[in-house]
């Protein structure tokens, strides 16, 4: 269930013209807004689904827990009652008690009564799949019910990876479970309606032998058919398209046997996760790796003759150091300040970094980018929020999308809240208070260059790895620049051009001590970027009076340095209005 860009922003965006509609900002609520009845096991693995399994408007949680076989490992069922999440397991779904492998669970309308059902894939060594069917007399929900109507899949292996979804477009949630070690084969369980499954591995999926860890879903080559990417560890990766399979027979007739796309075996303990990441109407892929790989952006350029997608790789430095070089899992995406643009919270499990990354998009005009927007405030370093799978959903029915976060050792709430905001005018020398290693922080102003009111400082940065990720939007009149500075030298900037465009930069690597962030418009007469006009500009205008102006100077472009070039500067003179604007600011080490 992904948040989709409303039509206004995704215009926007791909006009380059993308502004922030919500400054993004998380708090930790989970004291007060998750209460658990069974104790948390340590060291869990878990897979979260969302949806409103009793009706009432809301949205509901349910976790498939897995490690191991060994130890009780207990799935959990929340119920969102106005915002607070109430686990009620052991009420519910007595089922969830038995100690099983879960490794993905969801919350689908199986037999289409228009109430969700419960499927959890469950790792073969142990137990098979189990299906749990709403219970709601009157209309009432009173729990769910286990069901063993399951076709027996007759695995090899364990399970892993899953979807479901209407992968034959007749209406009703289908199952895709992808299985481990290797010599074991993916499954496809069918449902024929009122959760009457048949396994239908045989016909409709190729035979892959391989040690799949991740499945997703999404059409990948713009047919309006479900395709399926399986991410395998030492096997190569691979979309299965559906293709038709009987020439088009009827509802239900399709195949994924019969087209496969290789992407080689470049990684191990994949996971990948489709998105439109451009905007330009046609599905990428973030690549996930777990044993520490660069993360990637695979890019879709459109089909090839054979009607498959075609993907070109990101330079590394699309992504953030927070997620290149450390060990990922699970990858979850949604448009979380509602620009128009998706962005990734990707979890983590690495030995130096744990906590999960929020990857903002930054992309304009089509060239993907991404900042790190992972506030130190709302997750702490360390291995508090290391885990493998989130949860992206309003989870208390403001608008906004939230992170319900399923790490090893325990579950988290992080709602999103408006940022601390600064008017500009009010900042004492320009210093932004509380930044580093707090939250992520607004500036609103409406300032002129050369004035003193655009240059904005952060202060004690420190410690290893430190970073700053910022953000400016303006009203749209001025074509803005964005400038990170040590002292009075400029170490880094964002000039994608355009009025209105967003300007956005990470710099890494940053120096100890104070920072300074500079906003600035564009002003033909500054002959030296120092973004004020004055005598030293006047003076470089008179040291090319009379040339051609390939030194600077020629302002109108009639390649000559004039008196109409120095009523131009004239009238430039002193400050450059920059509009109002928006600057938004994290930095963190």
């Amino acid at each position: 269930m992904k948040h989709l860009p409303n039509a206004a922003a995704l215009l926007a965006l791909l006009a380059g013209a993308a502004a922030s509609a919500n400054p993004l900002h998380f708090e930790n609520v989970t004291a007060s807004r998750i209460v658990q009845t069974v104790a948390e096991e340590p060291n869990n693995e878990k897979a979260i689904d969302f949806g409103d399994f009793d009706n009432d408007g809301d949205l509901d949680v349910v976790i498939g827990v897995a490690l191991s076989d060994f130890g009780a490992k207990r799935n959990k069922l929340y119920r969102n009652d106005n915002g607070v999440f109430n686990e009620i397991t052991s009420s519910a779904i007595p089922g969830f008690l038995s100690a099983r492998v879960t490794r993905v669970a969801f919350l689908r309308d199986f037999d289409g009564d228009g109430w969700l059902d419960v499927y959890t894939i469950n790792d073969q060594n142990s137990h098979t799949d189990r299906l749990f069917i709403n219970q709601h007399p009157g209309g009432v929900f009173t729990g769910f019910t286990e069901v063993f109507t399951l076709p027996n899949s007759g695995n090899t292996g364990a399970a892993c990876g899953g979807i479901a979804e209407d992968l034959d477009a007749d209406g009703d949630i289908d199952v895709f479970c992808g299985n481990y070690p290797n010599s074991s084969q993916d499954q496809m369980l069918m449902n024929g309606g009122a959760a009457n499954f048949s396994l239908v591995t045989s016909t409709m999926v190729p035979n892959d032998f391989d040690y799949t860890l991740d499945i997703s879903s999404a059409d990948m080559n713009g047919d309006g058919q479900l395709d399926v990417i399986v991410a395998n560890m030492g096997d190569p990766t691979y979309i299965y398209y559906n293709n038709l399979n009987g020439a088009g027979s009827g509802v239900g007739d399709f195949s994924y046997a019969g087209s496969t796309q290789s992407f080689g075996t470049n990684f191990s303990e994949n996971a990948m996760e489709p998105a439109d990441f451009d905007g330009d109407g046609r599905i990428d892929l973030y690549w996930g790796n777990g044993s520490g790989e660069n993360d990637q952006i695979r890019r879709n350029t459109g089909n090839d003759v054979n009607n498959r997608a075609q993907f070109s790789t990101l330079a590394n430095n699309t992504l953030p150091p927070s997620v290149t070089g450390v060990a990922s899992r699970k990858i979850s995406v949604d448009d979380l300040n509602d620009d128009g643009r998706i962005d990734a919270i990707v979890m983590k499990e690495d030995s130096g970094n744990t906590r999960p990354t929020i990857l903002r998009n930054t992309t304009v005009n089509g060239q993907i980018s991404f900042v790190d927007w992972t506030e130190a405030s709302a997750f702490p370093n360390g291995s508090t929020h290391e885990g493998w799978h989130s949860g992206l959903f309003d989870s208390n029915g403001d608008g906004d999308i939230d992170i319900f976060l399923g790490a090893f050792n325990d579950d988290f709430l992080f709602e999103q809240m408006p940022a601390p905001t600064f008017d500009s005018s009010s900042l004492i020398g320009g210093v932004v208070p509380g930044v580093f290693n707090g939250s992520a922080t607004v500036v609103e102003g409406s300032g002129t260059e050369g004035a003193g009111g655009n240059t904005f400082l952060i202060e004690n940065v420190s410690g290893s790895g430190a970073f700053v990720s910022a953000i400016v939007t303006g009203s749209g009149a001025v074509d803005l620049k964005l400038e990170i500075l040590q002292g009075s030298t400029v170490i880094a900037e964002s000039d994608r051009g355009g009025a209105g465009v967003e300007e956005a930069i990470q710099v890494n690597n940053l120096p100890a001590g104070t920072i300074g962030v500079r906003i600035s418009g564009p002003n033909v007469a500054d002959l030296n970027d120092d973004t004020v006009v004055d005598g030293t500009d006047l003076a470089n205008l008179l040291a090319v009076w009379g040339s051609n102006g390939s030194s600077g100077g020629d302002f109108n472009g009639d390649e000559v340095v004039n008196g109409q070039d120095l009523a131009t500067m004239l009238a430039n003179w002193g400050a450059a209005d920059l509009g109002n604007f928006t600057l938004e600011l994290l930095a963190r080490n």
